[in-house]
């Protein structure tokens, strides 16, 4: 009698298993975006999240072990996905340093204030709920100071040799832009906020550099 195949090697659906696993992994995150940004971090249940996401708990912990490790790979996801806008954003090398800089930070600006939901999660709801994802903000604003640094060195300026710290500060003063905007109207800003706040966040970089020279 032939043995009939185990699960990794069926198809259903047009998926197989590594890719349902995968779809069930998003769809987690997807439900954990939706329930931090309106529950907060402590009053989210894994089980709660599975019964909203119609997964079971078994599933939920094939892909994180608690409840951390879920907000953690949903955090990444965010700045995976801001990093990716605001990469896509860099004009072609033609183009002068003020025009880029403002297309930039108009790039970082949307994609954390178009969906509220991705910016409670990273402003609202990310400071101080364990010193793990306190670290992983500290290292996601270090991998952004890099991006800054790469923008400044397509000038072909001569950059101080503090470079890496002022584009640190910059990152911080950036976030803290888009933090207190989305805090004083309670995360939602209509478009003309959001063209203000791009318009001050642009001016504020601006400011830095010329003060580099």
């Amino acid at each position: 009698m032939t043995k009939p195949p185990d699960d990794t090697g069926r198809v259903i659906l047009g998926l197989d298993a590594a890719e349902r696993a995968e779809r069930r992994r998003q769809l987690l995150l997807d439900t954990a975006l939706e329930m931090f940004a309106t529950a907060g971090f402590a009053g989210t249940t894994i089980e709660a999240l599975c019964q909203t996401a119609l997964v079971g708990n078994k599933a939920f912990y094939e892909h994180f072990r608690n409840k951390e490790e879920c907000y953690v790979a949903l955090l990444q996801r965010c700045t995976e996905r801001t990093f990716t806008r605001v990469v896509e954003a860099i004009p072609d090398d033609d183009v002068d340093e003020e025009t880029t800089t403002r297309a930039l930070v108009g790039a970082l600006a949307h994609a954390l204030t178009d969906d509220p939901r991705v910016s409670i999660v990273t402003f609202g709801v990310a400071g101080g709920i364990t010193v793990r994802i306190d670290k992983l903000r500290r290292e996601n604003r270090r991998g952004a100071s890099s991006l800054v640094v790469s923008t400044w060195e397509r000038s072909g300026d001569d950059l101080p040799e503090n470079v890496g710290a002022i584009a640190l500060a910059v990152i911080g003063g950036l976030f803290g832009l888009i933090g207190d905007e989305l805090d004083r109207v309670d995360y939602r800003p209509d478009p003309s906020a959001v063209d203000e706040l791009i318009t001050n966040m642009g001016d504020f970089v601006l400011a830095v550099r010329r003060g580099m020279n």
